[in-house]
């Protein structure tokens, strides 16, 4: 029995330095692609994108196997999108990082991956049903809920720009519901309101308005509902409560100027002027995918 024992005991020495020497050798092996990873950095901070994207390409076609692959391809439609003005091969770097990942569809970098590609599609080639699909399949398979109250966000803006109302309607009040609480729940509220101000559907708008007033007052989003508020009240003659909700921003609203003109026309008694409206902002949360080099 003991020559078993002592065998075994052998048997395990001999393993364990097989699997030393595997580790070294795809170690060493994964040193160079590194190695052009830092080095692709390096001139993205120096302003050399094409320079970067060729250190990302190295990778692929001198260590085909590397654990870096997915990561280097991502990076290298990031500049093609943000830096060298060249959608299409965004795209096909974005679409690769997503086929490289697709044993692990939650990875990091394929999930930024599907996000620039909803923004390239949208903004680039005006392909809102394709940028929908790609914000549908971060919702569903995130496990960020910031991320996933983003996409659904966009896809509400994406349905409204297709003309489809209710329907963007319908993915922010879902959002709302989902998470009341969450930095974009003011921001839909905000665009529910907004479209049907602009259907000049006053009484449906203020609604939300009020509500958003009064549910995210510390919202960034809260003056504008107040602002747009006023302007229903204008519209219904209702002009002292329209100019009392426009005194109440002043010190709090962005365009001073056109407050002050708003202020200045109804203490005077003026007729209402259409033209005064405010520029409608569309999100009130920064968009993730517009940094230069976003965390995956």
């Amino acid at each position: 029995m003991r020559w078993k024992a002592k065998a075994l005991s052998w048997g395990g020495v001999v393993l364990a330095a097989l699997i030393l020497t595997v580790w070294s050798v795809w170690s060493s092996a994964e040193r160079v692609p590194k190695r052009y990873l830092e080095s692709a950095e390096q001139k993205w901070r120096a302003d050399d994108y094409l320079g970067a994207v060729r250190e990302y390409e190295k990778i692929s076609e001198e260590y085909p196997r590397s654990k870096f692959i997915p990561e280097a391809v991502f990076w290298s439609g990031v500049l093609y999108h943000l830096y060298l003005n060249d959608p299409q091969k965004a795209v096909d770097a974005f679409q690769k990082t997503v086929r490289l990942t697709a044993a692990t569809p939650k990875n990091a970098h394929a999930l930024s991956a599907r996000r620039y590609l909803a923004e390239v599609y949208e903004k680039k080639y005006g392909k809102l049903r394709e940028a929908i699909s790609e914000h549908e399949k971060v919702m569903e398979l995130s496990d960020d809920s910031d991320q996933i109250l983003e996409s659904q966000f966009k896809i509400g803006e994406l349905y409204f720009a297709q003309g489809n109302v209710e329907q963007a309607r319908t993915e922010w009040d879902l959002l709302i519901k989902r998470d009341p609480k969450s930095r974009w729940a003011p921001a839909a509220l905000y665009r529910q309101g907004s479209s049907y101000f602009i259907e000049g559907r006053c009484k449906e708008a203020v609604g939300f308005y009020r509500r958003l007033i009064a549910d995210y007052s510390d919202s960034e989003m809260s003056p504008f509902a107040q602002f747009r508020t006023a302007n229903c009240l204008e519209e219904g003659n209702r002009a002292e409560e329209a100019l009392q909700l426009y005194r109440q921003l002043e010190g709090r609203y962005p365009n001073k100027e056109l407050l002050e003109a708003k202020i200045r026309r109804l203490e005077k008694g003026l007729p209402k002027n259409a033209g005064t409206a405010a520029a409608e902002p569309v999100s009130a949360a920064p968009d993730p995918a517009s940094s230069p080099a976003p965390t995956p």
